[in-house]
């Protein structure tokens, strides 16, 4: 950052009170995350390996944070700022927290964070008055770097431990298609920037912040999407990394003839939850490069990528990323092993157990079918089967998509009742009539143990986690 190519934007965003885009070359963007872990170090003695936690909204002070705290020495453990107060309290306490970086505004919404740890919380903006700390290597790469808690739709979040080798194993994969894809385009790598808009504390935000800076690229954060068009017009943008209601938001934009609000920008990446595969074909052919990624927090991000942009691999999350890591299909269940594969749970040995098998395979939950030309395509997830009395599995993703297919139906969830097969269904109360025919004809097209034989409406969306899944 600060030889290669110091002079380089590293970071813009739109700052309030110049009412203006403020741009940081990478030069002070270093400057600042040595001033953060200097900070740091003062605040909290013996912070070697102590557990340093970020509550904070998407801001410049949080990528200088996830930096600044990891070279401090201490264990970074960022955290989402949505959750409830049962569940940051329990993670605060899980962790053990030494000191809290914070922007007020988790503070504000529940003071009893303040109540709880006013003595460890810190201004994440706090490190601007230090004088920057010396460089210093990684003593172990296999040592304990960062906790990300996963955002699982049942019970309380995983810590998932993450190594620095787990962390920077997969950069190729991360790095190398952008910089043939950029070849290929004939655009300056330097050139290139990144619309950022994921949530720090989430596993594909922190992958892109570190990759982007390897590449010396620069990033263009929007942290709240209610100034989306305004921050992508001020910061014309080349990429974007989205979860599927993003993409949803985009298509219907260009379907409807508003292309030009998105600007230059053209390459989407899409992942966290499975995308339409004809919404994907209709931004490819409005000319949107579509990148899919099926990563995990557990296998740092990394997993399977899809740059093909043909129809027929178009629903398909991509091919592995050998050899950095090895694929095995284990009674249809998809297994990753290789450096990006986490440490394990933190404090949790027998969920460890359950998923890192003693020959270091990681069992995904994630079932698979791998076609002839080394695709895979997601089923389902092997936790959510539905087991019948009469020893049939079904899987409830399979369903669900069908039920989707109705135009009226917004969201809606598959599951087990009462020994019968349940739609859960959020739509127009007017369109109810018209859903239940359609999943009437729907399941004329099925096995008679695969059909749905009860359907419940919800008058309100279903729940979701930080990504956009539902809860289950």
């Amino acid at each position: 950052m600060e030889t290669d190519y110091a002079d380089r934007i590293a970071i813009r965003y739109y700052d309030e009170t110049l009412e203006g885009v403020r741009e940081i070359p990478y030069r002070q963007y270093a400057h600042d995350i040595r001033c953060q872990a200097a900070a740091l170090q003062a605040a909290v003695p013996d912070i070697e390996g102590r557990r340093v936690c970020v509550l904070a909204a998407n801001s410049y002070d949080y990528a200088v944070s996830i930096f600044g705290t990891i070279l401090s020495g201490a264990v970074l453990v960022p955290l989402n700022l949505q959750k409830s107060w049962a569940d940051i309290r329990y993670e605060l306490d899980l962790v053990e927290a030494a000191a809290i970086l914070h922007d007020g505004r988790y503070l504000e919404r529940e003071p009893a964070l303040g109540e709880a740890y006013r003595d460890r919380l810190l201004p994440i903006d706090g490190y601007k008055d230090s004088q920057p700390a010396p460089i210093r290597e990684c003593r172990d790469r296999d040592a304990l770097m960062a906790i990300m808690f996963t955002s699982g739709t049942t019970g309380h979040s995983k810590g998932v431990m993450l190594s620095q080798k787990n962390l920077f194993a997969p950069m190729p994969a991360y790095c190398d298609p952008f910089r043939v894809m950029l070849e290929e385009m004939g655009v300056d790598h330097y050139d290139f920037c990144h619309f950022t808009i994921l949530p720090m504390f989430h596993i594909a935000a922190f992958t892109s912040l570190v990759s982007w800076a390897i590449m010396g690229m620069c990033h263009n954060l929007c942290p709240d999407l209610r100034n989306f068009y305004r921050d992508l017009a001020l910061m014309p943008s080349d990429a974007m990394a989205a979860v599927p209601v993003v993409l949803q938001s985009i298509h219907r934009d260009v379907m409807r003839g508003r292309r030009d609000r998105y600007g230059r920008l053209r390459i989407l990446t899409c992942g966290a939850a499975a995308c339409s595969a004809e919404v994907m074909l209709d931004l490819m052919k409005n000319g949107f490069f579509i990148m899919q990624m099926y990563g995990l927090t557990e296998t740092a991000g990394d997993g399977t990528w899809n740059n093909d942009q043909s129809a027929a691999h178009m629903a398909s999350v991509g091919v592995g990323d050998e050899p950095i890591c090895q694929y095995s299909i284990q009674d249809g269940e998809l297994c990753i092993k290789g450096d990006p594969v986490m440490l394990g749970y933190y404090k949790e040995p027998a969920l460890t157990a359950e998923v890192l098998d003693r020959d270091g395979w990681f069992h995904t939950g994630d079932l698979v079918r791998k076609d002839a030309d080394g695709y895979y395509y997601i089923t389902g997830r092997k936790k959510n089967l539905i087991i019948l009395a009469s020893g049939e599995n079904v899987s409830p993703e399979e369903l669900e998509k069908l039920v989707s297919a109705c135009p009226d139906v917004e969201e809606c969830l598959v599951r087990e009742k009462d020994g019968r097969i349940c739609a859960e269904v959020y739509c127009p109360a007017g369109a109810q009539e018209a859903v239940r025919a359609h999943i009437t004809e729907t399941n004329r097209t099925l096995p008679l143990y695969k059909r749905m034989t009860a359907v419940e409406f919800r008058t309100e969306p279903f729940p979701k986690n930080a990504t956009g899944k539902i809860v289950r």
